[in-house]
């Protein structure tokens, strides 16, 4: 027998009748919350929604934390112990610290120039959408803040007999005007383009751990003559100066530790920086690290 000229025609149909039926199915249990619709709001949900919320730690060394305490990152010379993880603790959150020793204020949004080594990514692109929180510690290495006061003990010293550090080395000037208004730029730029990137984040512009005091008494662990304390405060107090203008600006915290100098500068009863002939001199001690990291939370929880 012949097979029927409309065999092919009714197969045809029958397919196209079966794909129907089950589109119209999937649409259905769709509608109704069945396994489609669940499969559907997980293929479309946003990564956003289920990340874990971090607090990004940028800054140079006096929140890296070199000196003491136990290095995770032999590049940066950063400490385990440094007050960013420490905070991270206290708050709750998953720690990203991009902190590193001998980094600028200019170089959180742009990276180190291309001649240093090693090379670093900018730290700002650290953070993201997920970012609750930045602290940022840094400016002393725009200005040469510690490495004047350095040299300067140093040049004391060997004019005494007493060292020979830093032979040959001249004190750095002081920074000027121009030096200050480039740093204060730096960190607008800097947090505004954090703002950008995370605008769930707050922003806390963190000072430097006081290492000089006018009204602190002369001692060994701090050989400068009056007129450079009073010069190197000076400089302290201008960079923290230059940190609430940006706050103000920006809208960020700040968290100020000039009234903290004499008490806990290197010659104060309870300093927080090691002094002169120390490993990594006039950087926070133990006690610095968890004082700088107890007025950080303090500060949040206003």
């Amino acid at each position: 027998m012949r097979p029927s000229a409309n065999r092919p025609a009714a197969i045809v149909a029958v397919i196209v009748a079966v794909v129907v039926t089950a589109m119209v199915g999937i649409v259905l249990s769709t509608t109704r919350g069945g396994p489609a619709a669940s499969t559907a709001s997980m293929v479309t949900a946003s990564p956003d929604e289920t990340a874990v919320p971090t607090y990004v730690a940028m800054g140079s060394s006096f929140a890296a934390g070199p000196g003491e305490g136990p290095i995770v990152d032999h590049r940066c010379l950063r400490t385990g112990d440094n007050y960013p993880s420490q905070v991270a603790r206290q708050v709750g959150l998953k720690l990203v610290d991009v902190t590193c020793s001998g980094s600028t204020a200019a170089e959180l949004v742009t990276g180190p120039k291309k001649h240093r080594k090693p090379t670093r990514r900018p730290q700002v692109e650290a953070v993201d959408r997920n970012t609750k929180l930045v602290t940022i510690t840094t400016g002393g290495n725009d200005i040469d803040f510690i490495g004047r006061i350095m040299t300067e003990a140093c040049v004391n010293m060997r004019a005494l007999g007493l060292s020979h550090c830093g032979s040959g080395r001249l004190i750095p000037v002081p920074p000027n005007p121009a030096d200050y208004a480039r740093l204060e730029q730096s960190l607008i730029r800097a947090v505004d383009t954090i703002k950008a990137r995370g605008p769930q984040a707050r922003i806390v512009l963190v000072d430097y751990t006081p290492v000089v005091a006018v009204n602190a008494p002369p001692c060994e662990l701090l050989p400068l003559a009056p007129w450079q304390v009073d010069q190197e405060t000076q400089i302290a107090r201008e960079m923290s100066a230059i940190n609430q203008r940006v706050a103000d600006r920006t809208g960020a915290l700040h968290v100020v530790t000039t009234q903290l100098a004499p008490q806990h500068s290197a010659c104060g009863p309870q300093p927080w920086v090691r002094g002169f002939g120390k490993k990594m001199v006039f950087h926070p001690n133990a006690a610095g690290k968890a004082g700088i990291a107890d007025l950080v939370v303090a500060e949040l929880r206003r």
